[in-house]
């Protein structure tokens, strides 16, 4: 009962298991990665949200809770993930209680593309347990870039230490390093990281594009529930 996922459904996948959704009952909130994704939306333009790698839903679930006004299309490569989304995480009844703001289609994230170009865009992008292998060239973060709108911006989860793939030789801790390198040849200075380990052996980082000084902060920080508030001073600028 004092476990921090008690009381939460897990969508486990991967031979090692690892986490890909998340959904507590009673709260919305996971103390995960999940929430991260959701400071997002107030530091973007107006217009609509990708997420690619859907997975069952946790990050749309909070962001449509969050804002009112905002439009998500999610990409999901397995179709069995989106179907156990909707019977077993709650995403069926998302998409009856939000049916103009929340679309799904199943494919490749990476080709994805909507009119005008994305406001934002959410990577969350695994297999077999380690972040795709596109995410280590520069040419796939030149492609995604094209398909924001001006004042855009991307967030991913990078992985790191805690991420098990099932091939021993793409350490999680090494793919996370080439992924953060790769974006930085793409985004130079305007890359920033976040870790959430609390151990060097419990690294989890996430990346964010975009320019970020104090005065963003600011206002970012005013535009989030009291709860989220914290994860906006704990971005620092890339280091390589």
């Amino acid at each position: 009962a004092d476990h921090p996922f008690a009381g939460s459904r897990l969508l486990l996948l991967d031979s090692p298991g690892n986490i890909h959704s998340i959904s507590f009952l009673f709260k919305s909130l996971t103390n995960t990665y999940f929430d991260v994704f959701a400071t997002l939306p107030p530091i973007l333009p107006p217009g609509a949200v990708g997420i690619l790698g859907f997975g069952a839903g946790s990050t749309a679930r909070l962001m449509l809770e969050l804002y009112p006004d905002l439009i998500i299309h999610g990409w999901e490569l397995d179709p069995s993930v989106v179907a156990v989304g909707r019977e077993y995480f709650g995403l069926e009844k998302l998409e009856k209680q939000y049916p103009n703001r929340i679309f799904i289609s199943i494919g490749n994230g990476l080709k994805a593309s909507i009119r005008n170009g994305f406001a934002g865009i959410l990577v969350d992008l695994f297999s077999k347990g380690s972040l795709i292998p596109e995410l280590q060239e520069p040419s796939t973060w030149h492609k995604l870039r094209k398909s924001l709108r001006k004042g855009g911006r991307i967030m991913v989860n990078v992985g790191g230490s805690c991420v098990e793939a099932e091939d021993e030789g793409r350490n999680g801790k090494m793919v996370m390093e080439e992924t953060l390198k790769a974006m930085h040849r793409v985004f130079g200075d305007k890359l920033f990281v976040l870790n959430l380990g609390n151990r060097k052996d419990d690294d989890s980082s996430l990346a964010l594009t975009g320019e970020l000084a104090v005065p963003d902060r600011d206002a970012w920080k005013k535009a989030l529930p009291r709860s989220l508030k914290g994860y906006v001073d704990m971005w620092a600028p890339y280091q390589g």
